[in-house]
């Protein structure tokens, strides 16, 4: 009788130690936990994210234009020989307007095979080759522009390849662009931050994409190759557009 008693009471008291033993565990797992820093998460400050941007025209002060020759003939070095001689005739026009060679450069030359699909050989047969080469010249008189087309052009030129008016330092110009597009971002974000009911704390984030517009000379050429050979190729300088953009992020606080 007092065997079955004993028995009867260890049940509860193993399972109470095993308990208390759950608990200990899981007590040290939460400890070390704390320890390696597992905080809870603590809410982000509100942020007012803007972008902003500036523009800046400055008259250019480089001009940059590009003629090309090609010539066609039934051997590569007969197509190589004329286009040659025309190139050659090309830079003597351009001498003589006061370009230096320094500012004469050879930008493409290539040679490549004329081809063609024989029905009746039925294969790709070559009837001869084709030499292309583009000069450019660059001035810092803009007016001599038009007068170097007419000059590539009335000497064998029979492609203008690229018209561009650049500024040799866009450095002051970039800056000033740089000063107004993080100018109009700061005065966007303290318009939203009033009107949030708050105030612009500080700046967060500032992130800055710079670009120029692109301007349409591909266009402006191809019109003056057709007018050249009467009359000089009509040229407009206008401005260049030095246009910075900004993206801003800023703290926001609600106002006391």
């Amino acid at each position: 009788m007092m065997a079955m008693h004993v028995e009867r009471t260890e049940q509860p008291i193993r399972s109470t130690l095993l308990a208390m033993a759950a608990g200990a565990v899981a007590m040290t797992l939460m400890s070390a936990g704390l320890a390696h820093g597992q905080q809870p998460s603590v809410p982000q400050p509100p942020t007012i994210f803007v972008s902003g941007r500036g523009e800046v025209q400055v008259a250019p002060d480089r001009a940059r234009v590009q003629v090309g020759m090609e010539t066609q003939a039934r051997t590569s070095q007969l197509a190589a020989q004329e286009n040659n001689r025309k190139q050659a005739s090309i830079l003597a026009a351009v001498r003589k307007l006061g370009i230096a060679d320094a500012n004469i450069q050879t930008l493409n030359y290539s040679v490549s095979p004329v081809q063609r699909y024989d029905e009746k050989l039925r294969r790709v047969v070559i009837d001869g080759y084709q030499v292309t080469n583009i000069v450019q010249v660059e001035t810092e008189r803009l007016e001599l522009a038009g007068p170097i087309i007419d000059a590539g052009l009335s000497n064998g030129a029979n492609r203008v390849a690229g018209l561009d008016f650049i500024v040799k330092d866009r450095a002051k110009a970039q800056d000033q662009a740089l000063t107004d597009a993080v100018t109009s971002a700061r005065r966007q974000a303290d318009v939203a931050a009033r009107a949030a009911g708050g105030m612009i704390v500080e700046l967060i984030e500032l992130t800055i994409n710079e670009f120029e517009r692109p301007e349409p000379r591909g266009m402006v050429a191809m019109a003056m190759k057709a007018e050249a050979a009467d009359a000089p190729a009509p040229i407009a300088s206008g401005t260049n557009t030095i246009s910075v953009s900004v993206g801003t992020r800023w703290r926001f606080a609600k106002s006391p």
